[in-house]
């Protein structure tokens, strides 16, 4: 075996390790349909996921279920039951916006307090994660910390980006760096359809490494970080190491990136970060590796972004085990 210094530090799971197993599947899991303020109906929408080549979609409505058994899924797509909740917030920001997935029974979410929502939901088997966080105002310190049980954050919307607050990736730092585990991120569409959201399908999806194509897999998998959101940009492999020969020792952890052609890679961390190319970018000369020198810190996440602005996020990678190496 090498040395201990040079081994990759783990990620919640690590998806593109040769031996992480499963299948990447492409998923959308937060869409409306006519059930509640969507224009298309169930069937309809689950069709224009599979024919754009989604492998799983989550008929996310709001307030109840859109029972999945009910609707005719086309062959190779799997549908998640789940739906978007809307407790009040007792701490003083705005309603909460909850996802919770592979639930069986409906709850009455806006009578109940947002734990007991949480809680519930976990009781079914199901999950639960952070919706649009960005858009509707959320303090972590406030909003967040006092619940216990979310899965993750909903770090990109489509609906909301065409607001002006799709991306939720400050929050989710602010997150990271309060909480006592590592946190997954999701990237979805919200899609309803009417002309007032403009083009809301296909903007935003999350790849999932999964044991298998059933519902229960597939958020198992989310849930355990075995997964990247992404706009467009693929990431084919990430590697964090600690060479034992490396000099620079107030930034002694290097990151190598694979991805589809990018014009910039950003590596963000607990304490500081880093940049590459470290200067003026070039959008004629895009790459597909990249490799970034980091401090020592908590963890670290990755951000890919393409020449048409397009961005890719890792979920965050754990360095605690390289920064107790030193």
């Amino acid at each position: 075996m090498g040395d201990a210094r040079d081994a990759i530090a783990a990620p919640l799971i690590d998806p593109f390790g040769p031996d992480a197993g499963g299948v990447w599947l492409k998923g959308n899991l937060h869409a409306h349909t006519t059930e509640s303020d969507g224009t298309a109906e169930p069937a309809r929408r689950a069709a224009q996921y599979r024919e754009r080549g989604y492998d799983f979609l989550c008929l996310s409505d709001h307030h109840r279920l859109t029972r999945v058994d009910r609707v005719p899924a086309p062959p190779g797509l799997t549908l998640i039951q789940g739906a978007e909740l809307h407790p009040d917030n007792p701490f003083g920001g705005q309603k909460y916006h909850l996802l919770a997935y592979n639930m069986t029974a409906d709850l009455d979410a806006e009578r109940m307090p947002p734990q007991h929502v949480i809680d519930s939901v976990r009781k079914q088997g199901g999950s639960v994660w952070l919706a649009h966080p960005h858009w509707i105002g959320i303090n972590v310190r406030r909003d967040v910390l006092p619940l216990t049980g979310l899965a993750g954050i909903e770090v990109f919307n489509t609906i909301c980006q065409r607001m002006g607050r799709g991306e939720s990736a400050v929050i989710w730092d602010d997150w990271l760096d309060h909480a006592d585990r590592l946190l997954p991120a999701i990237a979805n569409d919200d899609c309803h359809g009417g002309p007032e959201y403009g083009d809301d399908l296909f903007q935003g999806w999350t790849m999932v490494r999964s044991a298998d194509r059933t519902p229960q897999a597939i958020i198992a998998a989310l849930e355990q970080g075995a997964s990247y959101c992404t706009t467009g940009p693929e990431i084919r492999s990430l590697r964090i190491t600690r060479p034992a020969s490396l000099e620079l020792r107030s930034r002694p952890l290097r990151l190598e990136v694979s991805c589809s052609p990018a014009v910039r890679v950003t590596a963000v961390c607990s304490r500081r970060g880093a940049d590459y190319p470290a200067g003026p970018l070039d959008p004629a000369r895009p790459f597909e590796r990249a490799v970034l020198p980091l401090p020592l810190a908590d963890w670290v996440r990755v951000e890919i972004a393409d020449v048409h602005g397009r961005k890719a996020w890792s979920n965050p990678v754990d360095l605690t085990g390289l920064a107790a190496a030193g």
